[in-house]
């Protein structure tokens, strides 16, 4: 079988929303599972709209979700874009350059050589011309579209012209997609598209074709949108004489509201969900399910980058539009820090913990974190929930400990009698905590749960904590009591 080489190919037009970074998952996963290779290439060729940083921040969430890129722009080309960085990689390759603005003389030489072989002509209408002839083709009630005006005037190439595809009339076309199975145009939908426009950039139907069929690649995953502009890119393979790549028009992605998901509809990007606190390897597994399923019978939902790509295939693509969820995702990001490895909890909490100005003795968030790690869904989630470890005031919500029967006097009872008998425990366990604090409970005629939360107020702050006894266990008898004692006198009545 010939190597496997699929591309990922974004404009940097915009930050990539995980809309378009799923297209990035599904080729990487196609040329893995193959043993094949996985390219980046920039189509930077709408200069008007590119923005500064956009391609540092595909290389970076490329490299955070752990997809290698085999080949992509070396080094050099990234200095020659303004886009250089400590710790850019230099990662090059045989089809190089990696960036469509580099690779200006190889349009223009494809574009003349479609000229010569009498498939493509120069057309040197002006913006005027051309809209006059459209508003002319509306008042007729006809289809919009250029009429092919140029085709037979041999324009000289000294004058400023463009370069259009001569689209043959009456011709239909038909192909197979790997997602979509025979896909049939009886007429070409569009009329004689540009190829190169004046100022010697080209537009994508040219830029994308030759730059495929240059970097050898064999499929190309690209979005439903692209389905239309299919007959060109054919006919264009065609007429150069070249075999074109497996094509897989993508399902769409639509956000919770059915819409579809986008840059310009608020789409999550990777960072943000990063500053969320998702994990990368869930964000991956979560995302590469819009769309995609293991096979008939099978219900896994979590998988290990290694069985992503044994896994994947195109055959278990789906034609209708998927939803990404962001309360899916955080359960299933939820699953991913439950497995991780304590050690490797801790080290992904640090950063959160920073973040929230918290600094804890290291010693103290390790017999507090597995607890804490069975219980949260995002990395942000960890802060809050041991923020009363640290030595500073606490602030107590203390509005929530009068609820369910308990009033004032019931949890000044609580908080006298829990501080009488911790002050005399010797074994300050969770064990030994967890049996006094019940008999507290049970001697005031009390359900635990009420009364615990008065306890649980009192030494963390808050109602929701880690395990109360754990808490208490972690923090240390005399801070323990030292809180018991300045909430009882918060408490109205209290001496």
């Amino acid at each position: 079988m010939t190597e496997v080489r699929t591309r990922f190919a974004p404009s940097p037009t915009g930050f990539q929303h995980m809309g378009g970074f799923r297209t990035a998952f599904f080729a990487w996963l196609l040329a893995k599972h193959h043993g094949g290779k996985f390219l980046l290439r920039i189509e930077d060729t709408d200069r008007e709209r590119t923005v500064p940083g956009a391609i540092r921040f595909i290389i970076e969430e490329l490299g955070w979700f752990g997809i290698q890129i085999d080949e992509g722009p070396s080094r050099a080309e990234l200095r020659a874009l303004g886009e250089d960085w400590d710790g850019a990689p230099d990662v090059g390759g045989p089809c190089g350059p990696y960036v469509q603005s580099h690779r200006l003389p190889r349009y223009k030489e494809v574009a003349e050589q479609l000229i010569a072989t009498g498939f493509a002509y120069r057309c040197d209408c002006t913006p005027e011309m051309l809209e006059r002839e459209r508003l002319e083709q509306m008042a007729r009630k006809e289809s919009p579209g250029y009429s092919g005006y140029c085709r037979t005037r041999n324009v000289s190439a000294d004058a400023k012209h463009i370069v259009r595809f001569k689209i043959p009339q009456r011709r239909s076309v038909t192909f197979h997609d790997a997602i979509r199975g025979r896909v049939h145009w009886e007429t070409v939908p569009l009329r004689d598209t540009v190829l190169l426009k004046s100022d010697g950039f080209p537009t994508y139907h040219l830029a994308a074709m030759v730059d495929d069929h240059d970097m050898k690649i064999t499929h190309v995953l690209r979005g439903i949108e692209w389905l239309s502009s299919a007959p060109i890119h054919l006919l264009l393979y065609e007429a150069l004489g070249w075999e074109p790549p497996v094509f897989a028009h993508l399902p769409v992605v639509n956000g919770p509201d059915g819409k579809k998901l986008s840059k310009r509809t608020g789409a999550a990007k990777s960072s943000e969900l990063r500053e969320k606190g998702f994990l990368p390897e869930a964000v991956l597994n979560y995302v590469s399910l819009i769309g995609w399923a293991p096979g008939q019978g099978s219900d896994q939902e979590v998988f290990t980058r290694d069985e992503l790509i044994a896994q994947f295939s195109l055959n278990g693509m789906n034609e209708a539009s998927g939803v990404f969820d962001p309360v899916k995702l955080e359960w299933m990001n939820g699953l991913y820090i439950r497995k991780l490895e304590l050690s490797d909890f801790i080290k992904r909490a640090e950063p959160f913990l920073k973040a929230a100005n918290l600094e804890l003795p290291a010693e103290l968030f390790a017999a507090i974190a597995p607890h804490v790690q069975e219980r949260v869904k995002m990395l942000t989630e960890i802060a809050p929930m041991v923020d009363f470890l640290a030595e500073r005031p606490l602030e107590r919500q203390m509005d929530a400990m009068f609820q369910k029967g308990m009033d004032a006097a019931k949890a000044r009872e609580v908080l006298t009698r829990s501080i009488a008998a911790l002050e005399v425990l010797e074994d300050f366990s969770v064990a030994g905590i967890d049996q006094v604090l019940r008999g507290v409970a049970t001697e005031l005629g009390l359900k635990a749960g009420p009364a615990f939360v008065v306890l649980r107020i009192a030494v963390t702050g808050k109602t929701v904590t880690p395990p109360l006894f754990e808490s208490f266990a972690v923090l240390g008898k005399d801070r323990v009591l030292s809180r018991l004692r300045e909430t009882l006198n918060l408490i109205p009545g209290s001496n």
